[in-house]
């Protein structure tokens, strides 16, 4: 989920890196909108059930039908996006050897997942009265093993995906194979059969479910890296026409599953093109790198923060008011975007006052 600082150019001049970031950005406001309206959820250990109170003011009752709808959207296509960014990425530079990616993965995907599982996940969510004091043993035992990941399964499944894709890619380096539609298909092929895997150690079968997507990621940094830029014109133009494409579908369902992700996947590439031109200045402010170099902490916390902003809003009579309704909807979508930066500069803080320390 990480974009390395890389200053490699596409034919017009667009900096990989910044595009990626951009492409980053939109998706994980994706994710964070998308957990933004739920009032009721399972899992294995754990659960909440709210309803809203009958004293709701109309704002949000009115609003909350259309956030649902952008919200249906979202979930067509937001998480295989997030794994064809990381195969375009994973592109945009020779594949180092199997041991490099092995330890790399471990460090940037398995670490983080056991670290903000067990002392931020778990904790937040069992004040947010998602788990119980009786069921935290099985809780912490299901997370270890990857049956109650909550949203934190992406890591554990992302790691899957690239020891599987180097795998892949080492052995077509082997017969000679340069060739990155041969591991495509052979990834669609894996994936079907992802259901028979008889065991899901660490989310290993989320994993498998996605390795095609990821590989179609790297086949698309593959084709973009020798082809032209469009221009403006041309790109707005892709991008009307995939806009107007999902909204007909909210209304007739023309599309099915799999071309709404590439649909809703390339209208977000399309967005962050546009946007990387238009705010070229953007992308070299402060406020800038602090909101990039702090996304995939936005991943790590957001969700959990939720289940405290219910807690205290559904406890309340704070939903009656205009006032407070949107006050509910900027802290469960800004509040915890920017509440999750501020935990991820924290966290940087105290690694650098540790590495002095053991230093």
């Amino acid at each position: 989920m990480q974009v390395n600082n890389l200053n490699n150019n596409l034919g017009g001049g667009v900096s990989r890196a910044t595009i990626y970031d951009w492409t980053r950005l939109f998706a994980t406001i994706f994710v964070v909108i998308g957990h933004s309206a739920y009032l009721e959820i399972n899992s294995l250990y754990g659960h909440i059930n709210y309803v809203l109170p009958s004293f709701t003011n109309s704002l949000y009752t009115n609003l909350l039908p259309l956030l649902e709808k952008v919200i249906s959207v979202i979930y067509t296509f937001h998480m295989p996006l997030f794994f064809i960014l990381s195969g375009a990425v994973l592109a945009l530079k020779p594949l180092g050897s199997f041991e490099k990616i092995f330890k790399s993965k471990t460090k940037r995907l398995l670490i983080p997942y056991f670290i903000y599982g067990l002392l931020f996940m778990i904790p937040i969510k069992y004040f947010g009265n998602f788990y119980t004091l009786k069921s935290l043993p099985k809780v912490v035992s299901g997370f270890l093993i990857g049956t109650e990941g909550s949203h934190l399964w992406f890591l554990p499944a992302l790691f899957w995906i690239f020891i599987i894709f180097t795998i892949l890619k080492k052995a077509c380096q082997k017969f000679n194979i340069d060739n990155p539609y041969i591991i495509l298909l052979i990834s669609g092929i894996i994936q079907l059969f992802y259901q028979y895997i008889p065991f899901n150690i660490l989310c290993l079968q989320n994993g498998i479910q996605y390795i095609f997507w990821f590989s179609l990621g790297y086949c698309f940094e593959y084709e973009r890296s020798k082809c032209e830029k469009w221009n403006m014109k041309k790109t707005c133009l892709a991008f009307l026409i995939l806009l107007a494409i999902e909204v007909l579908n909210t209304k007739f369902n023309l599309i099915n599953p799999f071309f709404l992700i590439i649909c809703g996947s390339f209208m977000t590439y399309l967005f962050a093109d546009i946007c990387n031109r238009v705010f070229k200045n953007v992308t070299n402010s402060k406020i800038w790198k602090l909101i990039i170099n702090n996304l995939f902490f936005v991943y790590l916390f957001h969700d959990p923060l939720e289940y405290i902003v219910l807690r205290v809003f559904m406890n309340s009579h704070l939903l009656s008011s205009a006032f407070g309704c949107i006050l509910y909807v900027l802290l469960r979508t800004v509040g915890i975007f920017a509440i999750s930066i501020i935990l991820g500069e924290v966290v940087v803080y105290l690694k650098k006052c540790f590495s002095k320390i053991l230093d």
